[in-house]
């Protein structure tokens, strides 16, 4: 379901932009007489600056518009009567509401307009790209489904790897290795999911765990007090997940893993490798392993189906 389907309980109100959820966008309201509970139907922004020279085609009231020092600065150059005469043309839309970027003081006449119009008129101090990319998360958050997962998020090499498994198989002991290999944690025991058009997921810590791991024996312990800034990162895309399983219940009829097995998330099938724990085994460099042969596989190398081609090439030889 999309987000313009959704009951309008859960749509997007001009009052959700100042609220804490939404606190980078760094925005204030100029206009506080002003209603805000209109709801944002159309959650792509706009920047028509030609409307503020009374082209009013193409102009969407229902989307955001924005307005820079460009547009304001425009204003400032035409008489009173025709800025007024431009500002009443462009209230009569509608517009959904108006932002105000770099902290532009918006023309008196505007600030009027908007008040007698009920516009909703605010301000940010960020730039119109940081405007545009701030407003952009923060729409994709709310649009976009989400949910946890049990396990730990690393970083190897630029590839975002998901360790699963039962409670107690040595997911973040593996995890606590591997970061000392030099490769980053996103998050350890919950890790929260997005999706992120056209098909990919997300991961990132729960707010409150943050970098924190538990290890048994030890407690919970900080990460990122004890190995530094570069052993974390604040999110990462999920490309392949790594099922820990006991020896006892690994189907050994997988082992050459010709077929590559799937773990669907939020509607998205991550490839994925299950890997038996055993005493002795260095799951460490197994997982590292996994990784690289991930990135190899997306580039067509597929060492297992090589080699049975190359079998079965020679088979037909001798006969």
């Amino acid at each position: 379901m999309s987000a313009l389907d959704r009951d309008d309980s859960l749509k997007i109100a001009v009052a959700d932009l100042l609220g804490d959820a939404a606190r980078g966008l760094c925005l204030s309201l100029l206009t506080p007489e002003v209603p805000l509970s209109r709801k944002i139907t159309n959650y792509r922004i706009q920047k028509h600056g030609l409307i503020f020279a009374g082209f009013t085609k193409f102009f969407e009231p229902e989307r955001i518009q924005l307005m820079g020092m460009a547009e304001v600065a425009y204003l400032e150059t035409l008489s009173q009567p025709r800025r007024l005469e431009v500002i009443e043309q462009l209230c009569e839309l509608r517009p959904i509401c108006l932002i105000a970027t770099r902290a532009c003081p918006p023309p008196a006449e505007l600030l009027q307009k908007c008040r007698e119009s009920e516009i909703p008129l605010l301000q940010s101090n960020l730039s119109v790209a940081a405007v545009f990319d701030a407003i952009n998360r923060y729409f994709e958050d709310f649009i976009n489904p989400e949910t946890t997962t049990h396990g730990v998020l690393l970083d190897i090499h630029s590839t975002g790897v998901l360790l699963v498994g039962k409670s107690g198989i040595g997911k973040s002991e593996v995890a606590l290795d591997l970061i000392q290999r030099g490769h980053r944690l996103i998050a350890d025991d919950v890790v929260v999911m997005r999706f992120r058009p056209p098909g990919t997921v997300v991961g990132e810590a729960n707010a409150i765990l943050k970098f924190n791991m538990e290890i048994r024996g030890l407690g919970i312990i900080d990460i990122e007090d004890i190995f530094g800034v570069t052993a974390v990162r604040e999110s990462q895309r999920v490309d392949l997940v790594v099922e820990l399983v006991s020896w006892k219940d690994y189907d050994g009829s997988k082992r050459l893993n010709m077929d590559q097995e799937i773990f669907p998330i939020l509607g998205v099938n991550v490839p994925k490798a299950t890997i038996p724990v055993s005493p002795g085994r260095n799951l460490v460099t197994i997982v590292e392993v996994a990784a690289h042969t991930y990135r190899l596989r997306k580039q067509g190398k597929h060492n297992g189906r090589a080699l049975l081609n190359e079998l079965a090439d020679r088979l037909k030889a001798d006969n």
